[in-house]
């Protein structure tokens, strides 16, 4: 076979690289480049008439390519690994690419690489990419085999059309693995997880603040509790060594955990993963058969999961959480490194009182003696950071607050520990859910207190800014107004992000997260069955494949009404004389016809096709002006005729 000319491939190249487009933000950019960088080479070869490369040249270069993929990567299998050695083959294919079958083969690879950024990304986003990607490469295809471009997309957007409906029936119900088609192994060390960190140390939580990001949303089955009651736990941070708090597990000896009163709260909660952390709002219900629940009412889930998740939990907001703590788990958590003295000091007096004195005194303290609420507070020394903060910057977030009250009322001997997660949330009146996002990261403290074995949550930064609770940092914090992060935007940005955020929301729900427990919940609200098995599978098919015909009839149908009399007329014509196996090409003319048909077709048939024929050359050619009416009777004698199969 010849080689293709560049008018009918370079579609193609295009096609691919739009398909490869998104990977830019999830492999490296030298491999990225270079898949590019041979498909541009590709092209300038075909626009000048040159052959491909030798493949001597070829196959050391591909060796050379997959060798410092290892050596970036640390892996050729798994997501990253598996995904960079294919854009690799594809690029290297391009490049070797000559006669049509070749262009054929990359056109194939191109559908498969187009699925991939799915891997990565599975926000509505990344499927109308994918979308277009298919577009592209169906046109493609179309202008490989010689049709012109901006036609070939219409009949690629036409096709495309009409597989939707199969392909949303097929979606629908064919049964649902146990986890994601594009469920894979991430490389070693590339798996990056937005969220909170594993320690808190001044700054930690006010670099997430900056951060519009979305952390998680949820649903609520009645009504919600007040924004400032809603405070999501994640963690806890039980080790201080001077300046960071960290978590250092379960301590040594465990009580049981109580938990009583409060309205009891039930919702589900949609997020990416997040090493295995989940939030609750605090505190969660506890139950002995909820494997995810953890020491300290924390829920942890898979940590090696990497799909979005959804799970329902309970929680009892306002309840009282007390927990038994043996001596050696109270020691634990009044344990503190040396320095700050003057804290030290000034907590001992404020616990003179008793605990519920201390925690009463200390923050009308930090409501009165001029603390302020900040993003930008200055650096604090390593050695006596919370004595500098206490009695000299007196400048913070809710970083500082927490951790210099947890600092004192260990001092006060009273155990505490410190509480991350996030606290309030947006409410989006379109998809009725709340998003939570990385601006409401938050940090509070628990004490335990000995004559009721209460766990007491003290939000320090309530006392400094209350409007933290109501309106969220974006609306506390100067740094933010001053940056135009805080305040209220336009009503139409607003509804715009509020609709946007909605059909991420809504997109997670039925698309990403449709398992196996939705599509059992489906078949049953459809009458097909209590279980997903094969009868109901069989049932659902036939009754989906019946409505996805629908818009192929409709397609027919209008292509019917659309088509000219004479034209459809000899088109049937046609497919009459295929079942004698006629050789009619599409260049030959009625008079060709004729005589390729006489020695396959009886005498009586033949005589009425050559009428048919002779009728078709006058109404075509020769009269000026046929009436319409005229060539319906004509198209109404061509459906008659009628060949018997040979």
């Amino acid at each position: 076979m010849t080689r293709v000319e560049f008018s009918r491939v370079w579609p193609v190249l295009v096609a691919v690289a739009l398909s490869a487009a998104p990977l830019w933000l999830h492999l490296p950019l030298w491999l990225v480049a270079a898949a590019s960088a041979l498909l541009l080479v590709k092209a300038l070869l075909v626009w000048r008439g040159r052959p491909p490369p030798a493949s001597w040249w070829l196959l050391p270069a591909l060796a050379l390519a997959g060798w410092l993929c290892w050596r970036s990567l640390g892996t050729l299998v798994g997501r990253e690994g598996g995904v960079s050695i294919l854009l690799l083959l594809l690029g290297f294919k391009a490049l070797e690419c000559e006669r049509l079958r070749d262009w054929r083969v990359l056109i194939a690879l191109g559908v498969f690489l187009a699925a991939m950024p799915l891997l990565f990304d599975q926000s509505p986003a990344a499927a109308v990419w994918l979308a277009l990607s298919l577009l592209a490469l169906t046109g493609a295809m179309a202008a490989l085999e010689g049709a012109p471009w901006r036609g070939s997309l219409r009949s690629a957007a036409s096709a495309l059309g009409l597989a939707l409906p199969l392909m949303l029936v097929l979606f629908v119900i064919m049964p649902r693995l146990s986890g994601p088609l594009w469920s894979m192994p991430s490389a070693p060390g590339r798996q990056a997880v937005s969220g909170l960190g594993d320690s808190l140390e001044p700054g930690s939580v006010s670099r997430l603040i900056l951060s519009q990001e979305p952390a998680f949303a949820a649903v609520f089955e009645q009504a919600p509790p007040p924004r400032a009651e809603m405070y999501w736990r994640v963690m806890l941070l039980d080790r201080f060594d001077g300046s960071s708090w960290r978590a250092s597990g379960e301590p040594p000896a465990r009580g049981g955990e109580r938990l009583s009163g409060g309205a009891v709260v039930a919702y589900a909660i949609t997020l990416e993963p997040d090493k295995g952390r989940l939030p609750a709002l605090d505190v969660p219900q506890p139950d002995d058969e909820d494997a995810r629940q953890r020491y300290g009412l924390l829920l942890r889930g898979d940590s090696k999961e990497n799909k979005t998740l959804r799970f329902q939990a309970a929680s009892r907001v306002g309840g009282v959480y007390a927990s038994a703590l043996p001596a050696g788990e109270q020691a634990f958590y009044q344990r503190l490194p040396p320095g700050n003295p003057r804290a030290r000091a000034w907590a001992r007096e404020l616990a003179a009182g008793g605990s519920r004195a201390f925690v009463r005194q200390a923050l009308q303290a930090f409501r009165s003696q001029g603390f302020r609420y900040t993003l930008s507070p200055p650096l604090l020394d390593q050695q006596d950071g919370i004595d500098q903060f206490l009695f000299a910057s007196r400048q913070g977030f809710c970083e500082h607050y927490a951790s210099a009250l947890a600092f004192m009322a260990r001092a006060a001997g009273l155990p505490a520990r410190i509480v991350v997660g996030y606290q309030g949330g947006e409410y989006n009146p379109m998809g009725r859910f709340w998003q939570v996002k990385s601006s409401d990261a938050h940090a509070w403290v628990e004490i335990w207190l000995a004559d009721s074995g209460q766990w007491l949550r003290v939000d320090p930064t309530s006392a400094v800014a209350p409007l933290r609770l109501a309106d969220g940092a974006e609306q506390s914090v100067p740094a933010l107004r001053e940056q135009g992060l805080a305040g209220l935007p336009p009503a139409w940005l607003r509804n715009l992000r509020q609709n946007w955020q909605a059909a991420g929301f809504a997109w997670q729900q039925w698309v990403v997260g449709y398992d196996a427990a939705r599509q059992q919940n489906l078949f049953q609200r459809l009458g097909l069955g209590e279980s997903v098995s094969v009868g109901s599978v069989l049932r659902a098919l036939l009754y989906g494949l019946a409505l996805a015909c629908l818009p192929l009839l409709w397609w027919w149908w209008r292509r019917g009404l659309n088509e000219e009399p004479m034209a459809q007329g000899w088109r049937l014509l046609l497919a009459q004389l295929q079942r004698r196996r006629v050789a009619v090409g599409p260049c030959d003319g009625p008079l060709e016809l004729l005589r390729s048909a006489k020695p396959r077709l009886a005498e009586a048939e033949y005589r009425q096709l050559k009428a048919l024929v002779q009728e078709y050359v006058a109404l075509r050619y020769r009269a000026r002006d046929s009436a319409e009416a005229r060539q319906r009777e004509w198209l109404r004698r061509s459906r008659r005729f009628r060949l018997a199969r040979k």
